[in-house]
């Protein structure tokens, strides 16, 4: 994921800044920061869904090749606080991978093999929605409108200077040496063991 935020690319969008052109790809709507947990709750359902209807609908797939671009910019769902924290860096592009499976879900409604569980899918939705009072929540981020022609990533440099990433990015680097320097320990017992056999 280290990676994939220091690449850089002319399709890359802000995060915060102003909406990219509809004229680069479809248009995804806005989501407000409230309605990112109730569809993060549904989202397996929406892409297991996607994934049978995109191989025969080309707009569909189009959104479901930047719905997977995208939750993978954003660490795949795991980036810590991504969805509730408004100050995460990673939540301007949560809004967008989350926007774009709604954006799913609403093209599925419309096409007949998939429209009576895509709908039964945005009813449980509705439902969580109306019921939810901070559904309605908004944040920096939810009059950000997208498009499947712009990517938006967390900045680097915010992801550093974020107490809550940093801290767990330096434990999963420092989880990640301990693993390396155990394997490499236990190789080189490995041929002390086999002349220790041998010898015995």
């Amino acid at each position: 994921m280290a990676a994939s935020l220091a690449v850089p690319g002319a399709a890359l969008a802000h995060p915060g800044g102003p909406a990219p052109s509809a004229k680069n790809g479809l248009p995804i709507a806005a989501i407000s920061h409230g309605e990112m947990a109730i569809i993060d709750q549904h989202l397996d359902d929406i892409v297991e869904l996607a994934r049978a209807q995109a191989a025969t609908d080309g707009p569909m797939r189009r959104l479901m090749n930047h719905f997977g671009v995208q939750y993978a910019y954003c660490g795949w769902g795991l980036a810590p606080g991504g969805v509730m924290r408004e100050d995460s860096p990673f939540n301007p592009c949560a809004h967008a991978y989350l926007a774009a499976a709604k954006e799913l879900l609403l093209a599925m409604t419309r096409a007949p093999a998939s429209r009576t569980r895509a709908l039964e899918i945005l009813e449980r939705i509705e439902r969580r929605r109306t019921a939810s009072p901070q559904a309605g929540e908004i944040c920096s981020s939810s009059g950000d409108t997208f498009t499947t022609g712009a990517i938006v990533r967390p900045r680097l440099a915010d992801v550093a200077s974020d107490p809550i990433t940093a801290s767990l990015g330096f434990g999963f680097v420092f989880l990640v040496a301990g693993g390396i320097l155990a394997a490499t320990a236990a190789r080189r017992r490995s041929p002390e063991q086999d002349r220790m056999r041998a010898v015995q």
